[in-house]
């Protein structure tokens, strides 16, 4: 298609948004995260429930402790026994308590994040094209692959504790009260003053990650456009330049989670500093209690004991904060994708009807606001005929193919698009399409073999069908030649196959489609002679008994069409076949007669 104005975006340039707004971004994502959680909620329900019992259990241990060292002290010994007893079963209650605390979180995320792949592919694929134009490949794989899976590692790993920690510290922290209120709120003066720092530290982390991931993004792009464009990039000594563009990328990456690092290496020392502080204020202040008379040295060991248990998620907390913080970064990410408007689902039908396959009426579209691309265009295209579209570049020949298939919605009277009678507005996309066949200049070919690639025509077409589809598109005689026939792998984007054995395939897949309606935008304008020659034939036998439209900027190309259409800015100037367009000595003629001489000279260059 050729180059008209398309919408652009630049990152750069947006405002960053609100701390408001940043807040209820991250409520909608983990509420969408939550939805995914709560289908899995049976072993959910066993995970959390088994970390209840986890933490009670921990506790039940602590309580042991306490009575042991108290009966010990006091010589009771057949009841020290039966403590001892008591202690052993309760530790081997929570050997699977502790597992399926684990394993009962560990499946529900882990089947939560692969729907929730599942459904984010699903959801791009039914993205509006208009999306789609605006974005790069690179940075929409970056979401899918990196930030899914920093999410799903935070399921997996952390989401447990989040249910196990907070309970083991409640739960120790009213029994260490009941035992020695005293004692214990001296303990833990300086916890406060840990948590505030992790949440100061884990909010600069969460911008942090999710600065990072958006340049692993960007390094994504660069990568897949240097790979994606090799022969460009090579022809034009690009990759110095790419090279040198990526390294910066990479250093910029590296030093986002290097500051990331950082400042989880100022967190644990000072954290570890602020956790062991407690057990040195129990110490300190509980000798004193003892040399006073008012604490006896089995509760102190016992209140030790129970004090470690509450620091122990004091100790994970901080860093759930910070990991909760990073995975909340990806997670804004990648919601973002889902939050895009997807094209109608379950739109009217459209019912072949005796009418004009496409007909245009008033139709003004542009891109952006204020910048039409087609102006008040109206136009029927006869059942059966052959319709070409000619022009200059920008002319709006492939916006004209890209309203028909629906990938852009007319704005409010702005015009009406029908297809065999009925408007395309608010339509099923699907419907929609199956009226139309499409070979573009560059056909896209799926990494894959000849035989699925021909098959993407009809899903679940026999063997049969494909080979048939084949030789009407000419390509079974050179499909046969390759080492596999038909199993012969493509290459990615079809790199293994020469430019005319690549149209005729996309050919096939066309006849196999057998659409109504054929959309032909420059076909073999990249094609040398030889092979231009192999693709028309097949076209033409393509183009017999079905409504054509062809984009064509060689007019030689389409001197046997029914009828030629001139478009300029946005407007359908001249119409006519190609004799009676000549006949009017206007646009067409003068570009023709230039297309002429230009091929004539060349001609005449290469015989001397």
């Amino acid at each position: 298609m050729e180059a008209e104005q398309q919408p652009l975006v630049h990152e750069q340039g947006t405002a960053a948004p609100s701390r408001r707004q940043t807040a209820y971004a991250t409520w909608k994502a983990l509420r969408w995260l939550m939805s995914y959680v709560s289908r899995h909620k049976g072993w959910m329900i066993v995970g959390t429930s088994s970390a209840i019992a986890a933490a009670i259990i921990e506790i039940w241990t602590g309580s042991l402790i306490e009575q042991l060292t108290t009966q010990a002290e006091k010589g009771a010994g057949p009841i020290v026994l039966q403590i001892v007893y008591a202690v052993f079963v309760v530790i081997l209650i929570g050997v699977p308590a502790k597992f399926f605390m684990s394993f009962g979180v560990e499946r529900s995320s882990a089947s939560a994040v692969q729907d929730m792949r599942n459904h984010v592919m699903r959801h791009i694929g039914k993205l509006r094209v208009s999306y789609l134009e605006k974005q790069h490949s690179g940075d929409v794989l970056s979401r899918i692959n990196n930030d899914l899976q920093l999410i799903q590692q935070f399921m997996i790993r952390d989401l447990a504790q989040w249910f196990y920690h907070p309970l083991l510290f409640i739960g120790c922290f009213a029994y260490l009260l009941y035992l020695q209120w005293e004692l214990m709120l001296y303990s833990l003066l300086l916890f406060p003053l840990a948590l505030l720092v992790s949440q100061w530290i884990g909010k600069q982390l969460e911008r942090l990650t999710e600065e990072a991931q958006a340049n692993m993004g960007r390094m994504n792009v660069n990568l897949q456009d240097t790979l994606g464009g090799m022969p460009i990039v090579k022809s034009y000594l690009l990759s110095g330049m790419l090279s040198r563009s990526y390294q910066q990328l990479l250093q910029l990456t590296a030093q986002k989670k290097l500051a990331v690092k950082k400042r989880e290496a100022w967190v644990n020392p000072l954290l570890s500093t602020l956790m062991i502080s407690p057990i040195i204020f129990a110490v300190s202040y509980g000798s004193y209690l003892i040399y006073q008379g008012q604490l006896g040295a089995g509760e102190l060991v016992a209140f030790l004991y129970l004090l470690n248990l509450c620091l122990e998620p004091l100790e994970h907390i901080p860093e759930l904060i910070t990991r909760t913080f990073e995975m909340t970064g990806a997670l804004r990410r990648v919601s973002e994708i889902v939050e895009q408007p997807t094209e109608t689902e379950n739109g009217r039908s459209l019912p072949k009807v005796s009418a004009a396959p496409i007909e245009f009426q008033d139709v003004t579209f542009g891109y952006e606001e204020n910048s039409p691309i087609l102006r008040h265009v109206s136009f029927a295209v006869p059942e059966g005929k052959t319709i070409a579209l000619v022009g200059a570049s920008g002319g709006g020949k492939s916006t004209v193919f890209k309203l028909v298939c629906g990938f852009y919605p007319l704005a409010e009277n702005q015009g009406e698009i029908r297809v065999f009678g009925s408007l395309i507005e608010g339509a099923d996309p699907e419907q929609l399409r199956s009226h139309f066949s499409v070979v573009t200049q560059d056909s896209y070919l799926f990494s894959g073999t000849i035989a699925e690639n021909i098959g993407y025509g009809r899903e679940g077409a026999p063997m049969e069908a494909i080979i048939e589809a084949a030789k009407a598109a000419q390509a079974h005689s050179f499909i046969m030649q390759l080492s596999d026939g038909y199993q012969t792998y493509v290459g990615e984007r079809g790199g293994f196959l020469s430019g005319g054995q690549r149209q005729r395939i996309a050919i096939a897949r066309a006849f196999l489609k057998n659409a109504p309606v054929l959309l032909l935008d420059e076909p073999t304008s990249a094609l040398d002679p030889e092979s231009e020659s192999a693709v028309q034939e097949a076209l033409g036998i393509l183009m017999k008994q079905r409504t054509t439209m062809v984009i064509a900027h060689r007019l030689s190309t389409v001197q046997n069409a029914d009828e030629i259409w001139v478009m300029e800015q946005g407007k359908i100037v001249e119409k006519g076949t190609h004799e009676q367009l000549l006949q009017m000595k206007g646009m067409y003629a003068q570009s023709y007669y230039q297309e002429f001489t230009e091929s004539a000279e060349r001609r005449e260059v290469s015989y001397t």
